[in-house]
């Protein structure tokens, strides 16, 4: 992430191992000095946090803001429908050190070495600190399907809610496995980077921060539950991770705009690589098929446009209908028989609505408007209109 983008307001800047409650001397007004400006409690607790993460971390200043967001959000589970995944990569030795972190500022944290789905019922309702190096592509689907509220998993005849906050460092390689409703960040330490020593008095400072937390909890669990924050800007995935990061931030709009304007460099990276995907192939050209208004499309006329563009663009492969049915179905547009000539899509309204959140996610922008406009001035011209005086 560009640290460049990860500056938050600034609080009162007190020695990191101070309890919020305690007085930072240099921050005290005098009857020379005019009192400093008052700031929001989640301003004060997100500052401490990052400040204890900076002592003992080598992580980049953004890393490190996302990080004590996150934080906050393990002491609201029970208030989210999402419940962002926090991934980590780089060397195992840093990754643990960042682990036995977390484990000191989350909610009912446990520190895992290795998953498995058959532990969740042991450790359901506990934030997951796990450490797996050897994360395969089913328990990242598995991870990445638990993050959604009301998603069970059945364990010898027993229906287990396995809803909480979790943390997983998956080793060096960062692009093997994708865990929906994740956010990425670096534990690999600079060339000249100096070891980090725990402050004198860490102990207690974690100790005063997370009653700080609890404190915090308490006096705005009903508030964070309305999940009022929208955050504009970014793809669906991104903003749903935004809004349950976000919602837990109260009375503090600057601190949520600061979270999105961290995130948002990171989705469009995210977008990047998919449009290198044949996923966003298929999606941008049933894009192109459809800024005529038509109301079907054949997986064959699908099939046409997407080796056309492959073509256009120097690549060798290419794709069969029967491919491209296969793509449509794993993107949710299930196909359907249209005639004799074959199977495709009906671009009715759940079609076109479902096409809307694709293009943003492989696109990164919204290229339905007037084909939505077209297909509503087509439906209206079907039809008689009464106009009521």
């Amino acid at each position: 992430m560009n640290e460049s983008q990860a500056n938050l307001p600034s609080a009162t800047e007190a020695d990191p191992t101070l309890p919020l409650s305690g007085t930072n001397k240099a921050a005290t007004s005098t009857p020379e000095s005019s009192p400093a400006p008052p700031s929001s409690k989640a301003l004060e607790l997100l500052t401490t946090i990052k400040h204890t993460i900076k002592a003992q971390t080598h992580l980049s200043n953004a890393d490190i803001a996302i990080a004590a967001f996150w934080v906050i959000s393990t002491w609201f589970q029970e208030a989210l429908i999402v419940l962002p995944c926090l991934v980590i990569t780089g060397p195992a030795h840093e990754a643990t050190e960042l682990l036995r972190v977390l484990h000191d500022l989350c909610l009912g944290s446990l520190l895992l070495a290795g998953f498995r789905r058959g532990d969740l019922k042991d450790v359901s309702r506990h934030t997951l600190l796990i450490s797996e190096p050897n994360l395969n592509n089913q328990t990242a689907a598995l991870l990445g399907n638990l993050t959604n509220r009301g998603f069970m998993i059945v364990e010898q005849g027993s229906y287990l809610q396995c809803h909480s906050s979790k943390a997983v460092y998956i080793g060096e390689d960062p692009t093997i496995r994708r865990i929906q409703h994740a956010i990425y960040i670096d534990v690999t330490p600079a060339l000249n980077a100096e070891k980090r020593i725990p402050p004198v008095g860490i102990d207690q400072a974690v100790e005063d921060l997370n009653s700080n937390l609890a404190k915090y909890r308490e006096g705005h669990l009903a508030q964070v539950r309305r999940l009022a924050f929208n955050p504009i800007g970014v793809s669906p995935e991104t903003c749903a991770v935004a809004k349950a990061l976000g919602s837990c931030i109260v009375d503090s709009p600057d601190l949520q705009a600061a979270l999105v304007a961290i995130l948002a460099p990171w989705d469009r990276r995210q977008i990047s690589e998919r449009r290198n995907t044949t996923e966003a192939l298929v999606v941008e050209a049933i894009l192109a098929l459809s800024t005529g208004g038509t109301e079907q499309l054949y997986a064959r006329e699908i099939a046409v446009e997407i080796n056309r563009l492959v073509e256009a663009r120097g690549e060798p492969s290419k794709l069969s209908p029967e491919k491209v049915g296969h793509r449509l179905r794993k993107l949710g547009l299930p196909t359907r028989r249209l005639s004799q000539a074959g199977n495709g899509l009906i671009m009715d309204k759940e079609t076109l609505t479902r096409l809307q959140t694709l293009s943003a996610m492989y696109v990164g922008e919204d290229r339905l408007a007037d084909t939505e406009n077209l297909h509503c001035s087509q439906a209206t011209a079907g039809k008689t209109v009464v106009e009521v005086m």
